[in-house]
């Protein structure tokens, strides 16, 4: 009974050694499957984002690099989370690609992208300013009140050449007895300029219309020493 009772510990002991090699095994083997599975960092620019396939190309100082993304894959925007297929309006940005081996291929699990803030738009700018909105603002009023005051001008009687004045309904060329039909001052049409540089040609619809010095406007004729 002693040999038997003494072969069982030595049975016992021996196991006990096996198991502590085969659990060193183990974990020796785990380090190593730790080790390779460690991710690989690879920094370049995006040169193209292909969203329904999910791959992204970096050109990096070796060259153009594919990378396949995903479901899992995280994608960083300046440090703030981003869909992979906003990646696409960020070509030419700098970028930090996280490797993960997967056989003998290598899947995208994280790409992180630094972009610079877009410069402020200038389109506009100058339309919104103080100073703009100012004179668009001085250049409406004085055309509101040229239009109001053009259209407020007390009509004029016309001096008619058979020795009587009247009021004509609508602005009409007066015949002078010197040979020529002319606008008597302050009724002249409204598609008359009301300021306009004196005795230069304004041509309108085949005429040639001339404000003289008075304010009236000739028709076809300069305006001289007999102008209205």
């Amino acid at each position: 009974m002693g040999w038997v009772q003494k072969g069982e510990r030595i049975m016992r002991h021996v196991t006990a050694i096996a198991v502590s090699v085969l659990l060193a095994c183990l974990a020796f083997a785990g380090t190593g499957n730790a080790q390779t599975v460690q991710p690989v960092q690879v920094q370049g620019t995006i040169q193209s984002v292909d969203c329904q396939n999910g791959q992204v190309t970096l050109s990096t100082a070796g060259g153009s690099d594919t990378f396949q993304a995903t479901g899992q894959t995280v994608a960083n925007v300046n440090g703030a989370s981003a869909s992979f297929c906003s990646l696409q309006s960020y070509t030419g940005a700098s970028a930090t690609a996280f490797l993960t081996p997967t056989g003998n291929a290598f899947d995208l699990s994280q790409i992180d992208v630094t972009s610079q803030a877009a410069a402020p738009s200038t389109s506009g700018s100058l339309l919104s300013s103080p100073v703009a909105i100012g004179i668009g603002a001085l250049l409406l009023g004085g055309l509101i009140g040229y239009v109001v005051g053009h259209n407020n001008t007390q009509a004029q009687p016309v001096s008619s050449p058979y020795g009587y004045s009247y009021y004509p309904t609508q602005a009409q060329p007066v015949s002078s007895p010197y040979g020529y039909n002319y606008y008597p001052a302050g009724y002249a049409p409204a598609w008359l300029p009301a300021q306009y540089p004196s005795n230069r040609a304004y041509a309108y619809q085949g005429h040639r219309y001339y404000r003289c010095t008075n304010g009236g406007w000739n028709v076809d004729q300069q305006c001289g020493v007999h102008e209205r």
